[in-house]
């Protein structure tokens, strides 16, 4: 009962537009090289590894197995496949990370401070590389300029940074706009920067794992990792050897691991749902926020009450399971029940209220005539059409299901069935009535864009209470209860569910806890892999 990205095809388009200011990074920049070697060698005595050299023809057996795509590049800041996606994230670390409760973590980072829109990162000496080089700021520097450029997959995330500076071992990043938030985006890979290094070999990493290097130094084995013995983090994970396969499809997978020939898959659903899973599993939030978009120069809709029993009708958790098969959970306000900081504020419980559905109708002078629909006392009747694109399924699930429970109280919907684009230049526009759609939330949970006009996610006027503690909230004048009080009350958009993606593991392996989207391996030092797994025990 209650309400607050548009995603895929259907969500993305649309923050692409909202987001078409210049994106600001280092894309038609040269790395200056000469400059960052001499801090370098200033710095430190650089000792490359010379002894983790691997015969690989004498690893018979490994301790995990993950899929991969052999086509696809290892490069962190541009590889396709979520396959790849998801090693890159054993091979590299980055300065913060977030954490299975959006809350942040330190990794190379050893302290961030905030002085409105500049940001200084302090970076943790004594950090090499798998390689035996240290880490140092020219490599933050440096993996900025690549995760900055259009190519990148970190390109939006990192557009409002514009400029990245370094001295000794503090690293300074310029934002565009001040957000209290913003260093939560800083949680790109970082990578070593090397001017000779060979180009077509992947980037050297810091992270847990590495490729094993061939015992004659020639080209390193990309479908062997072998653990780091260099990281950073004094608790080693148990794990010392995975062997990557490639597999042509998601089922195929998922029936690999129930067969125990391989350990671990991470999807977010966007294939489709795995069904039947005969392995254990955990859900991922990926804070992917469907939500109910109002036009509030509509009359009706102009009318909180009316806003506020479209809430109350709607049940988030039916929602979540029409729509998603329960692979989704229900609003219980503008953000994620996952994160702590902001969920004990919110005061939705994921179920409906017939009853004060119709009492804030009856205030406003609606009631029910014979056809079951409400109407005032001049005839304007509560029917609304509702945008939904056709060619997502789940969207069509999740519309029908607020069509039906909205029907309960007496409030007409008519879906009208329409192409991403067409659902994108008619939100932008303002022309409906009310339309459902998927936001992709980024690290910092900006979820401005939903409340405030000329963004194209919003129209009618402006909700003044929301935008006004948002902007403090932002800007660290004021608090996230104060935001979410004044959302509550003035509710500009209504949340539904956020979508949640899902890791299949093989049950030898065991340990597996909390994990997000982001940090697919989370507490991995907590992992033990079995020769004899325990029984399936699949979460809930």
């Amino acid at each position: 009962m209650y309400a607050p990205r548009i995603i895929p095809r259907l969500v993305a388009a649309l923050l692409a537009a909202a987001m078409l200011c210049a994106a600001i990074g280092c894309e038609d920049q040269q790395y200056d090289w000469d400059a960052a070697e001499e801090r370098r060698s200033q710095l430190y005595h650089t000792s490359l590894d010379t002894d983790s050299k691997v015969d690989v023809s004498r690893i018979t057996d490994t301790d995990m197995t993950l899929p991969y795509a052999s086509g696809d590049s290892f490069n962190p800041y541009t590889c396709q496949s979520t396959l790849t996606r998801n090693i890159c994230y054993l091979l590299y670390d980055s300065m913060i990370q977030i954490t299975p409760d959006f809350e942040v973590e330190y990794v190379i980072a050893k302290s961030v401070k905030i002085d409105h829109t500049i940001i200084h990162v302090q970076i943790r000496s004594g950090i090499v590389f798998s390689n035996g080089a240290p880490l140092t700021a020219d490599d933050i520097s440096y993996s900025y300029y690549l995760a900055s450029r259009k190519e990148s997959c970190y390109y939006q995330q990192l557009k409002d940074v514009t400029s990245c500076s370094v001295k000794g071992m503090t690293v300074t990043f310029m934002m565009k706009n001040e957000h209290i938030n913003s260093f939560r985006l800083l949680d790109f890979p970082i990578v070593h920067y090397d001017p000779n290094a060979d180009k077509n070999l992947p980037h050297i990493g810091s992270g847990r794992f590495k490729f094993a290097t061939l015992q004659d130094g020639k080209t390193p084995d990309k479908t062997l990792l072998i653990r780091n013995n260099k990281w950073y983090n004094p608790e080693k994970v148990s794990v010392e050897t995975i062997s990557l396969k490639e597999y042509p499809t998601v089922e195929s997978i998922v029936h690999s691991i129930e067969i125990g020939t391989v350990s671990y898959l991470y999807t977010d659903m966007r294939d489709g749902t795995p069904k039947n899973v005969n392995a254990n599993y955990r859900k991922v939030d990926i804070n992917h926020l469907l939500f109910l978009g109002m036009n509030t120069n509509d009359t009706s809709l102009a009318d909180e009450n009316v806003r506020h029993a479209i809430s109350y009708a709607i049940s988030t958790n039916e929602v979540a399971a029409a729509g998603f098969g329960g692979m989704a959970l229900g609003a219980t306000g503008p953000f994620t029940p996952n994160w702590k900081a902001a969920a004990k504020y919110q005061t939705g419980s994921g179920r409906s209220s017939i009853n004060l559905a119709q009492d804030a109708l009856d205030q406003s002078g609606y009631v029910i005539v014979n056809n079951g629909i409400r109407e005032d006392q001049s005839g304007k009747q509560l029917s609304f059409n509702l945008l939904v694109c056709r060619k997502n399924a789940r969207h069509m699930a999740a519309a029908e299901s607020v069509k039906n429970q909205l029907a309960l109280v007496g409030i007409h919907v008519d879906i009208t069935e329409i192409s991403g684009n067409g659902l994108i230049k008619r939100a932008s526009e303002g022309k409906y009535h009310l339309y459902l759609a998927e936001y992709s939330v980024q690290n910092d949970m900006d979820i401005g864009a939903l409340f405030t006009p000329e963004q194209g996610l919003y129209n009618g006027p402006v909700p003044y209470d929301s935008v006004r503690t948002y902007t403090n909230y932002r800007l660290g004048l004021g608090s996230l209860e104060d935001f979410i009080t004044s959302f509550e009350g003035e509710l500009p958009f209504i949340p539904l569910c956020y979508r949640m993606g899902m890791a299949v593991y093989a049950r030898s392996l065991e340990g597996v806890g909390n994990i997000c989207k982001d940090q697919l391996f989370y507490n991995m030092q907590q992992w033990k892999v079995t020769k004899t797994g325990p029984s399936s025990e699949k979460e809930q």
